[in-house]
């Protein structure tokens, strides 16, 4: 499956120097992924090494069958998460027919 950036992440990145390998390790490797009923995308969360320090990193991502475009990412706290939940915002997992492939 192709993984393309978006302008916005593009541009995200820039800030605060996020390495260009990111976004695509956390979409491939996460094993954390909610649906956000808000912005209606998909979310995948992966602890990475970020200014010498393990962060949670998060991804926001829409997804056709050939194509996931990363559309930002930002660092979260479990809280923030444990909130989203709570709250009803995200819910686990993936919407029905949108399942990755393993690639």
């Amino acid at each position: 499956m192709r993984v393309t950036s978006s302008k916005h992440l593009r541009f995200k990145m820039q800030q605060p120097a996020i390495p260009d390998s990111v976004p695509e390790r956390i979409y491939r490797e996460s094993r954390q992924r909610f649906y956000n009923h808000h912005s209606l995308r998909q979310i995948a969360v992966l602890e990475v090494l970020h200014r010498q320090r393990w962060v949670l990193m998060m991804i926001a991502y829409d997804q056709t069958p050939e194509e996931a475009e990363i559309i930002t990412i930002h660092p979260i706290t479990r809280d923030q998460i444990q909130e989203r939940l709570r709250s009803g915002r995200w819910t686990y997992g993936q919407t029905d027919g949108e399942l990755r492939s393993e690639s």
